[in-house]
């Protein structure tokens, strides 16, 4: 009997060991940094301080880092609180971190020491419990010297921009990036889903019921959007358009259209592109699309009627 007793305890004391070892490596795996790949690194990061904006670039034929492919406005350190300036690289990838005022960033990216790129602060690690006023501050200098940026454009860097990639901290009051500085929407207090960040693609956030969508007006099947050679802003807006969270389409002037990337709209080509609509009401839809430059011209017939 005393045999039994002391067998039942020992299998007691190996399944709490190996209950307390299961939750251990989730807790670890939240807070260690994500192990990447030795793949080398294609892009290159700009932190304009000055300007509260991000230009990443990607390599050109000769290996530099020249070709303006994603911007996204920013919030650095505010007063008191400055962004070092000089040239880095990044280092350590937390999908959750907690900050040094005991807030937590998402997808945050070491590159400078204490200093990362990371979300807009959330006061628990609950992606509905976001400081929403920090989200109207993106563009402005409001951090503690970190690098905050929208969920989105966060998530963008965290899956393309490998460890070792270099950021480079400079400033340029007059000049945001060759790409400019993306607006982004304002939460209002009486906003129900305030405290959710509204880039944010995750299956709960609830802004996903209003969030607008792309569309081709000639679309052929192939999610490509086609354009000629010389192609303006008017053939640009007559391939594609946005539509709300409905399916009704926006008229003309009541969304832009913006295309990030390496292309040429004067050499016929396929390219990688990353396609932005804003809607009237600021809200965003993004995708990735092929981009044909062709030698053929749009018919006529549009989304706005004859022309």
């Amino acid at each position: 009997m005393k045999g039994h007793v002391v067998r039942s305890s020992v299998k007691r004391r190996i399944v709490y060991v190996l209950v307390l070892c299961m939750w251990v490596s989730i807790w670890a795996n939240l807070q260690m940094p994500s192990v990447y790949a030795q793949e080398e690194p294609v892009y290159k990061i700009m932190v304009n301080r000055a300007a509260n904006c991000v230009t990443v670039y990607k390599q050109d034929e000769n290996g530099a880092f020249t070709i303006p492919v994603k911007a996204f406005a920013c919030s650095c350190g505010r007063e008191g609180h400055s962004t070092p300036l000089g040239t880095f690289k990044t280092t350590d990838y937390y999908p959750w971190r907690m900050m040094v005022d005991g807030s937590y960033g998402r997808y945050a990216i070491r590159f400078n020491k204490k200093i990362m790129f990371h979300s807009i602060p959330y006061y628990t690690k609950n992606a509905g419990n976001m400081e929403w006023e920090q989200f109207n501050l993106l563009g402005e200098p409001a951090s503690l010297g970190c690098v905050r940026l929208a969920c989105a454009d966060i998530k963008w860097i965290y899956d393309n921009c490998k460890k070792g990639t270099i950021v480079e901290v400079y400033d340029d009051a007059e000049n945001p990036g060759p790409l400019g500085k993306p607006d982004e929407i304002k939460i209002t207090a009486e906003n129900p889903m305030r405290k959710w960040d509204p880039t944010d693609t995750t299956n709960e956030n609830p802004w996903n019921q209003i969030r607008p969508s792309l569309y081709l007006t000639n679309d052929r099947g192939d999610n490509t959007l086609h354009l000629p050679v010389g192609a303006t802003i008017y053939d640009i807006y007559n391939a594609v358009g946005v539509k709300n969270s409905e399916g009704t389409a926006y008229a003309l002037g009541q969304y832009t259209i913006n295309i990030e990337g390496d292309y040429d709209l004067n050499m016929v080509g396929v390219y990688d592109v990353y396609v932005r609509g804003v809607c009237m009401h600021g809200m965003r839809s993004e995708q990735n699309m092929k981009l044909c430059v062709e030698n053929c011209s749009i018919p006529n017939v549009s989304i706005y009627g004859e022309q």
